[in-house]
């Protein structure tokens, strides 16, 4: 039983012995294994520990002390459902088909909130499709009744959902490759434009060389020394700067072509708008430097004009005023025929013919 000892019992001990005279003092024993008391007390005797019980799933958290009794609990996601020693572990609920509010603690289960078509029975969600009491249809929504529709089965509006879904999206998708379509064969005809367009200018038919008289010979070589008249020296020089060689400024026209004019290109905006319409946007910075516009002043009213038909203009007109008198429709016509464009020179001197 352990050794008296001259002391009130305190926790751990038990009162062994009353006080009997002056002489003695009460007598305190230690509690033996298996007991305890945990406060001051005037137990004749300790009290049993506790035994945590397999049974209800409990667990022994602590063991038993001579101060302290035995701790049982519950595993991790579980929790008591009793409030006293008696009480079981119950596996906290997942929430299937739900949303968690409260979570589940030592002595609560989770607190769920299920989803729609989903009613919450001893705390799980079940499907609206098992409801068959009054106390759950307030949580579900009204269903088809399978005698008003013995065909049609608890999944009939989500499978309808999918159907309609389905054929919006073929639909979208079958827009979408018919927009494609018509897109290539917008593309397909404008580069069918645009080569018609260029063998139109480029590929000209040439006129038959007919035998000429020994009149029309004159007629000719009036015309060409006409032509070839001196070019002014700031034309000239403006050539030169540019790298065109003498031989190309005084090389005999072809006989397909007939010499334009030596008329001064009038500084009128529809007669610059009609150049810049019969050359080839392709070929338009060639003709320019042909002409003697610099690759500088060339860059420079690109970035100030975005847009193209308004950069040509600007082009055309700056170098209209840097050559000046030798700003001519001959000169123009010269440059499309060194370019292999003899149609497109033809088509001016044809446009600016009609011009006022």
């Amino acid at each position: 039983m352990g050794s008296p000892l001259s002391l009130s019992p305190h926790p751990g001990t038990y009162l062994a012995e009353d006080c009997q005279s002056d002489k003695h003092v009460t007598t305190c024993n230690r509690c033996p294994k298996g007991t305890f008391t945990a406060t001051d007390n005037t137990l004749r005797k300790c009290i049993s520990c506790q035994r945590c019980r397999s049974e209800l799933q409990q667990i022994t958290l602590s063991e038993c002390t001579e101060k302290k009794d035995t701790v049982c609990g519950c595993l991790p996601n579980q929790f008591q459902s009793e409030p006293n020693t008696l009480f079981k572990c119950k596996n906290c609920n997942p929430c299937h088909n739900g949303t968690i509010r409260k979570n589940c603690a030592k002595d609560s289960d989770t607190i769920c909130v299920c989803h729609h078509g989903y009613f919450l029975h001893k705390n799980n969600c079940n499907p609206c499709s098992s409801c068959n009491e009054e106390e759950c249809k307030k949580d579900c929504p009204a269903m088809p009744s399978p005698s008003t529709f013995p065909s049609v089965k608890n999944d009939y509006w989500g499978t309808q959902g999918h159907t309609i879904l389905l054929i919006g999206l073929v639909v979208v998708l079958a827009a979408s490759l018919g927009l494609l379509f018509a897109v290539k064969l917008i593309k397909q005809y404008r580069q069918r434009v645009s080569t018609a367009i260029f063998y139109s200018c480029v590929s000209m038919q040439q006129p038959k060389k007919e035998p000429v008289s020994e009149v029309s010979k004159v007629v000719i070589n009036e015309r060409k020394a006409a032509t070839f008249a001196p070019v002014p020296p700031q034309i000239e020089n403006m050539w030169t700067a540019n790298a065109v060689p003498r031989s190309m400024v005084e090389q005999e026209l072809p006989d397909c072509v007939r010499p334009a004019g030596k008329t001064q290109l009038p500084d009128n905006p529809v007669v610059l708008y009609t150049v810049a319409d019969h050359v080839l946007l392709s070929r338009w910075k060639e003709f320019v430097r042909r002409l003697g516009l610099s690759d500088y002043e060339i860059e420079r009213i690109e970035l100030e004009q975005r847009r193209v038909r308004d950069a040509q203009y600007e082009m055309l007109r700056q170098w209209r005023l840097q050559m000046g008198q030798g700003a001519t429709v001959e000169r123009i016509s010269y440059v499309l025929n060194q370019m292999e464009l003899s149609g497109c020179s033809e088509a001016i001197q044809e446009a600016l013919a009609g011009q006022p």
